[in-house]
């Protein structure tokens, strides 16, 4: 008799053990996860969302719903995933910006009210001109007219205070030129604003702009890497010229902190087959994505944003 009580208890703490297990991933998600893009449509970061949604949907069972929130250099987007409750149906779009933020207190919260999710994309910035524009042609000749027109040249970027604009500080600072930073928040209107001439340069990554530099409306002259990037042979890079910016605009996802352990660790394996996938593969070299190496999952992604944090607050103390 004992022998049978102790059989039923063992079948029944097996089996309620394998419900619980069942439940954690057979009931999650029990609905669409909303994925904040923080900026408008059209830009890399709604790209970058809008072909992980596909690929996480090819691949698994969940659905993704994109949203975008753009404003204060993804101040807005952020602020909108803090006032969501902390279950896991909210993911985040990082960017450098985000961090950037939490320097600069445009943002009340900080890394400790995150789960750093994954780091997708590092890319590099590039300069952009006009390619019919008749007073410079090269880096060289741009920064030689800024000098004898001081404050004439304008540069459109996403923020006042953003990664783009910091860089530009750092190469006005050593080129002693004075350049009027444009924000804009859709990118779209960034676009727009060079090859309308209202605006001389566009601080941009190269995949964001490809269509205009395969027309010949954009003339790229320099990027901001060690070395010339492949397919952008002829460019210059930031180091050729002496300047010491190689810091790329990064991509990845966020959540708020209090989401549970096994709900993390089943989004992270999702999204480590969705950049696998032969369809993210072709997307990331036609958008020059693959220049950098920028995959970094949890407590490696956590480690890299703290470095990021010390790195920008140095660079905005300056």
């Amino acid at each position: 008799m004992k022998k049978s009580i102790a059989l039923i208890l063992t079948i029944l703490s097996v089996f309620i053990l394998f419900a619980c297990n069942s439940t954690t991933n057979v009931n999650y998600p029990k609905k669409p996860i909303t994925w904040i893009v923080p900026f408008g449509t059209g830009g890399g970061s709604d790209q970058f969302a809008r072909m992980m949604e596909k690929q996480i949907e090819s691949i698994s069972n969940i659905e993704i719903v994109v949203v975008n929130k753009p404003g204060s250099k993804t101040a807005v987007g952020f602020n909108e995933l803090m006032k969501k409750p902390a279950d896991g149906y909210t993911l985040y779009g990082a960017t450098t910006d985000s961090v950037i933020n939490m320097v600069t207190s445009t943002t009340k919260n900080s890394l400790e009210d995150i789960i750093p999710i994954a780091k997708i994309q590092h890319n590099v910035d590039m300069w952009f001109i006009k390619n019919d524009d008749k007073r410079f042609n090269s880096f060289d000749s741009l920064v030689k007219y800024a000098k004898t027109h001081p404050g004439e040249l304008s540069i459109a970027t996403t923020g006042l205070n953003g990664a783009d604009a910091i860089s530009i500080k750092k190469i006005e600072e050593k080129e002693n030129i004075d350049l009027k930073i444009v924000p804009f928040s859709e990118p779209g209107e960034r676009y727009a604003a060079l090859a309308g001439g209202h605006v001389d340069i566009l601080h941009e990554q190269p995949g964001d702009v490809l269509s205009f530099v395969k027309s010949n409306t954009y003339k790229p002259i320099l990027v901001m890497t060690e070395k010339r990037v492949k397919g952008f042979e002829d460019v210059p890079t930031t180091v050729e010229k002496g300047l010491n910016v190689t810091s790329g605009y990064w991509r990845g996802i966020w959540m708020k902190k209090g989401v549970g352990k096994k709900k993390i660790e089943m989004l992270e394996k999702v999204i480590k087959k969705a950049v696998e996938t032969e369809e993210y593969k072709k997307y990331e070299k036609r958008k020059y994505l693959h220049l950098r190496k920028g995959f970094l999952v949890g407590e490696k992604f956590g480690e890299f944003l703290d470095k990021e944090f010390k790195h920008y607050k140095e660079a905005l103390s300056k």
